[in-house]
């Protein structure tokens, strides 16, 4: 630990250098302040767009990520996205920061978000990182407006793990302790609720089930970006 990021030990105080980074103007000033100030690891020709709030425990980001304006990442979470992940804007990866405190002990919140490389989360996704979310190598969370729940009263198997290449819809509702299988699609609307352990299905309706098979050959979905 530096003396600058010593300085900003209290919650309180990292919480106000982290929203004040995100108004700085220049790139290169808010890429220097949160490494410096806040010990986060931002890989090389990585962009994070002016407004995007990084008030978290641990940060890792690999090289050539792009994540666009007003994303938020609050809360006392491990957040590691690897290389040449996207994310779109008004996102909200979020956790209580009352989850760290000594009351919270023995409940086994991991309090993780993993994405890895190619990775794609579009607009206006709602990650509840209480528990772990890892999302696999090259998976878009498509569309809008799904959410990604970890926490409920009583539960306990709160973790949710997305396989590589899969495809979620607009308006996609994830609960507790829910997995998703290799290179599944993920018809808008659902309601997942349970573990999917075949690889290579789609998935809908409230709650979802199999409805189909992603045949051989399948759109691979792939995003290129400058």
């Amino acid at each position: 630990m530096t003396p600058a990021q010593g300085m900003l030990k209290s919650r309180r105080l990292r919480t106000l250098a982290a929203l004040a980074i995100s108004w700085v103007p220049l790139g290169a000033l808010r890429r220097l302040l949160w490494t410096v100030l806040l010990g986060y690891r931002i890989g090389r020709n990585t962009r994070i767009a002016f407004g995007v709030v990084l008030d978290i425990k641990t940060c890792s980001i690999a090289d050539d990520v792009v994540i666009s304006r007003w994303n938020t990442f609050r809360g006392p979470i491990d957040v590691s996205i690897g290389a040449g992940a996207f994310i779109g804007t008004r996102n909200q990866i979020t956790c209580g920061w009352s989850t760290s405190e000594t009351w919270a002990e023995g409940r086994a919140y991991r309090r993780a978000f993993t994405m890895a490389a190619a990775a794609l989360i579009n607009q206006e996704h709602i990650f509840d990182v209480v528990g772990s979310i890892s999302i696999g190598e090259g998976t878009w969370i498509a569309g809008f407006r799904s959410q990604f729940m970890t926490h409920g009263a009583g539960v306990m198997d709160r973790d949710i793990a997305i396989g590589r290449a899969c495809f979620f819809g607009s308006a996609v509702l994830v609960t507790p302790g829910s997995t998703v299988a290799d290179n599944t699609l993920v018809a808008m609307g659902a309601l997942v609720t349970r573990k999917f352990a075949e690889p290579g299905i789609i998935i809908g309706g409230v709650p979802a089930k199999p409805i189909g098979r992603r045949e051989d050959g399948d759109y691979h979905f792939r995003k290129e970006w400058a």
